[in-house]
């Protein structure tokens, strides 16, 4: 008769899981290092070379020794300490949460975004700059209303530079000729006429400077969109594009030569003087006195104002971050909640914890009962009799008491 087998199969036991609690003490330095990593990587503070290298390892590393040594010890030995009453432990275990926390989190949360706020800085200075040079190109736009001005002048003074010489339409005298009023109308014509011509090319010099300015700036927003580059690459190109818009600008402000026109008003303003024929002098003075209040009314309405450059903002640093942190804000409570609340919240129901378990174990509160220990005999001992001996060299020997059983 054959035998039937009843045993059981046997089965592969499953490996005991490590507590979790284990895992996130081990899990969370871990996480705060990499994070601290990729900061340091962003601030740019370890440099390159092998110097840098092992900037790059060491301080995540320290970071990691750190905060794990920390978080346990406040775990495991303060939450413990503090649930069966001792104050003290708490006091501890909470301060270095929070300053190991702070400071991971100050060195963290800035390296996590100093590209982005860099970026968003130099975005504002970018158009502070466009702003600036907008209203730079408008008071140099007004400088072109002075071109008018010159041409008809010039215009004028040839026109009675011509009658003088018809009809001595000036000077009253004669009936023409080139005498001496109409030699000095024609100096005066052509003078304006030189004038004129240096205003116009000005005009034309303006319109080309202007279109480089444009192209200039458009240039500069270009280069700070290229996001195929970084932001510090990025940064030394508009340094450079900014020294350019500078020369832009002062040649666009130079290109209708003002000055030269305010000189020339002046110049009119003095008059000319006849031989013999101040009443002459007169008429021509007064003529030339109404051309500057014409030149000098346009100088005055193209009068320049005080306008500041905008100059480039210094590198972004890791203080500056913070002043950003509301357009930020995710990632500055992600980093916040990781370095700092996480830690208290597991400090605190690890302590929670730890007190249900010995309100459970003890519900009436009960003073636990004393317990054997080495030092029990210590408790028991009585004053030593210290007989009297009259022989030297020997020790008295205690009296014997016995033990309690």
């Amino acid at each position: 008769m054959s035998q039937s087998h009843t045993n059981a199969p046997d089965r592969i036991k499953k490996p005991e899981r490590q507590p979790y609690l284990s895992v996130i003490l081990t899990g969370l330095p871990v996480v705060s290092a990499a994070m601290l990593l990729v900061a340091l990587s962003n601030l740019g503070t370890t440099g390159t070379g092998v110097t840098g290298f092992i900037k790059m390892l060491l301080l995540p590393t320290a970071a990691f020794m750190v905060s794990y040594a920390t978080y346990r010890m406040a775990i495991e030995k303060a939450a413990t300490l503090f649930s069966v009453g001792f104050n003290l432990a708490a006091i501890i275990g909470l301060a270095s949460i929070i300053i190991v926390g702070t400071g991971l989190f100050a060195a963290t949360y800035p390296g996590l975004v100093i590209t982005q706020v860099e970026e968003r800085r130099l975005q504002t200075y970018l158009s502070d700059v466009t702003r600036y040079a907008d209203a730079r190109s408008s008071a140099a736009a007004k400088s072109t209303q002075l071109v008018p001005v010159a041409t008809a002048i010039a215009t004028d003074i040839g026109t009675n530079a011509a009658c003088e010489r018809t009809s001595s339409c000036v000077s009253m005298k004669g009936g023409g000729g080139y005498g001496t009023v109409a030699r000095t109308l024609e100096t005066l014509a052509g003078r304006a006429s030189a004038v004129s011509g240096e205003a116009a090319s000005g005009l034309e010099r303006h319109k080309i400077v202007l279109a480089d300015v444009n192209a200039h700036l458009a240039q500069m927003e270009e280069t700070l969109a290229d996001e195929t580059i970084s932001i510090w690459k990025r940064r030394i190109a508009l340094r450079k594009l900014e020294t350019g818009l500078g020369r832009l600008l002062n040649e666009l402000d130079e290109a209708v030569p003002a000055s030269m026109l305010s000189a020339y008003a002046a110049e009119l303003r003095e008059g000319v003087a006849l031989t013999n024929q101040p009443d002459v002098s007169d008429r021509v003075n007064g003529l030339l006195a109404s051309y500057a209040s014409n030149l000098e009314a346009a100088l005055e309405s193209i009068a320049p104002q005080a306008i500041e450059r905008p100059s480039l903002p210094p590198r972004t640093g890791a203080i500056q971050t913070f002043g950003y942190i509301g357009e930020y804000a995710p990632i500055a409570l992600l980093t916040f909640a990781v370095e700092l609340v996480f830690p208290l919240t597991l400090w605190a129901y690890t302590v929670m914890a730890l007190l249900w378990d010995r309100y459970r174990n003890n519900p009436d509160g009960d003073p636990s009962p004393a317990h054997d220990t080495v030092f029990d005999d210590l408790t028991n001992l009585h004053p030593v009799d210290v007989p009297k001996h009259r022989k030297k060299g020997k020790e008295p020997t205690p009296r014997r008491i016995p033990r309690k059983r």
